[in-house]
């Protein structure tokens, strides 16, 4: 565990670093692969990835206010705690789309454009990130006394102190950057419009869905009998599917017409 580094004498915590370094590679990606192919023009990276990122930041804080609501309510979390950190990659991903949705609708650009590039290199960003969640001690898994488990020794928050875990942060980092490989190798081969935020999509929603069984944390809250996560994913889910029901009848409207 290595909640913290030292800088310049100030305390910098490890999952803020390995966030910025995670966005800060997803966008370098990002402008490497729209320099070979051309798809998107590179000012348009930069722009975009400031809207996403701020609306990244306000709804993954936002959704972490709302699961921990109650917490809120009864004392055991500060204002000022929930504020120094804390945050929900679903919400972080629903605010970055409207971030980026907000930014080609105001300059009038190709959305699925952007939609496919950003799905992307959003897995390989957030790989880097869940190995911050690892080192800062959240989002932690089960208790598990078998290969690769891991204790941590020092008390953050409600992080367990002495008891072995699963180390779930590690795999979802793992599988995030096996996802990227394979989006990355649909946007490269360009197939079908779209496919590659549908991959993204479905990919993700199926690998949280089924990492949240192995999660011990209890901030991530929980909704009709499932996690926060599981819920959304769930969700997220259906509505990929609705997407892909309305293309293929509209595919067939037109080859008929």
């Amino acid at each position: 565990m290595l909640p913290y580094i030292e800088l310049f004498g100030k305390m910098i915590p490890m999952y803020g670093v390995c966030f910025v370094i995670g966005m800060g590679i997803a966008v370098l990606t990002a402008f490497l692969l729209v320099h070979k192919y051309r798809e998107v023009p590179q000012i348009d990276v930069s722009c975009s990835a400031i809207y996403a990122g701020i609306g990244a930041l306000v709804g993954a804080k936002a959704l972490f206010l709302i699961v921990n609501l109650d917490r809120l309510i009864d004392g055991s979390l500060t204002i000022l705690q929930a504020f120094q950190g804390g945050f929900v990659f679903y919400g972080g991903l629903i605010g970055g789309i409207i971030g980026l949705f907000i930014y080609v609708k105001l300059y009038k650009l190709n959305a699925m454009k952007f939609f496919e590039l950003y799905a992307t290199i959003v897995p390989l960003g957030h790989s880097i990130g869940r190995v911050g969640c690892f080192l800062g001690g959240c989002c932690y898994g089960i208790e598990y006394d078998g290969p690769l488990s891991v204790t941590y020794d020092i008390n953050i928050g409600n992080t367990p102190v002495g008891i072995p875990l699963f180390p779930v942060q590690l795999l979802e980092a793992a599988l995030l950057l096996c996802l990227f490989f394979v989006v990355l190798f649909l946007y490269i081969k360009k197939r079908h419009l779209g496919i590659q935020v549908l991959t993204y999509g479905f990919a993700y929603c199926l690998l949280r869905f089924s990492l949240e069984f192995l999660r011990g944390d209890k901030e991530r809250g929980g909704l009709l009998g499932m996690s926060t996560s599981q819920f959304i994913s769930l969700v997220f889910a259906i509505v990929l599917v609705v997407i892909i029901v309305l293309r293929v009848k509209k595919a067939k409207k037109q080859i008929s017409e």
